[in-house]
């Protein structure tokens, strides 16, 4: 195991011991989206232990640094990924941390506090509670797949048509986690915050998976036929989005 990934599997099971039952939650906008003390408690921990070890790293969080780019070096954190889910004591929530180096991610961990879970990968392959992990090889008439995100909507509509077996949790930590596992076949994130998607496509990719990126397109899958079949079914064009919104 890399020392990058010792640190931060270390940091985000220490930042879940600041988790209790009390908290408080606030409209984060006016769009039904949540906010709690701990997002921005959790990140904060977060953030100053990034400081303390990786002075020269900066950092792309969701409450604090939403506004910065990817740089050779830096970090991408989701304090609390699932919020809503958090704030109504369901347990699909996760804390999501990646590093990278060079451009390129070389550690990231997805932890699940409340359903016990902790993925991390680096060079050495992708892990669930020390045990190595891998996509499954599902054919798409058999395989479960998500579609999450602001966009999730209009870009799962087509998809629906070709596979019923979406399920949507409301977290792209799980999702992603679960592609990983061999659980999910496939998982699109259509929207464009890296702390969603950036810790989970590099966990699906040591797992074996594959992974495809463009503007408010964000998929893991177990193999590139699945990948293929979710891209061409959950992008929607905008003379289509005109069509469905009407």
């Amino acid at each position: 195991m890399s020392k990058d990934l010792e640190f931060l599997i270390e940091l985000v099971k220490n930042a879940s011991l600041l988790i209790d039952d009390e908290f408080e939650v606030k409209a984060k906008d006016d769009k039904g989206d949540l906010v709690t003390n701990f997002d921005y408690e959790i990140e904060k921990f977060i953030i100053d232990k990034i400081k303390q070890n990786y002075p020269d790293f900066s950092i792309i969080s969701e409450e604090y640094n939403s506004n910065n780019e990817l740089t050779d070096n830096c970090f991408t954190i989701d304090p609390i990924d699932g919020t809503i889910n958090f704030a109504n004591n369901i347990p699909l929530w996760g804390i999501q941390v990646a590093c990278i180096k060079n451009r390129k991610t070389c550690a990231a961990v997805i932890y699940l506090p409340k359903l016990n879970e902790l993925y991390y990968a680096d060079e050495n392959g992708a892990f669930l509670n020390g045990n190595p992990i891998s996509v499954n090889n599902y054919a798409i008439d058999k395989g479960l797949y998500t579609v999450e995100g602001p966009g999730k909507m209009l870009g799962s509509f087509k998809m629906q048509q070709i596979s019923r077996h979406c399920r949507d949790f409301y977290c792209a930590a799980i999702n992603f986690a679960y592609v990983a596992s061999g659980r999910f076949s496939a998982t699109n994130f259509v929207w464009d915050t890296l702390w969603d998607y950036v810790p989970g496509q590099f966990i699906v990719e040591q797992a074996g998976g594959v992974i495809y990126n463009d503007t408010k397109i964000h998929i893991a899958a177990n193999n590139e036929s699945f990948l293929e079949i979710i891209k061409k079914n959950t992008t929607i064009k905008d003379k289509e989005q005109i069509i469905l919104k009407k």
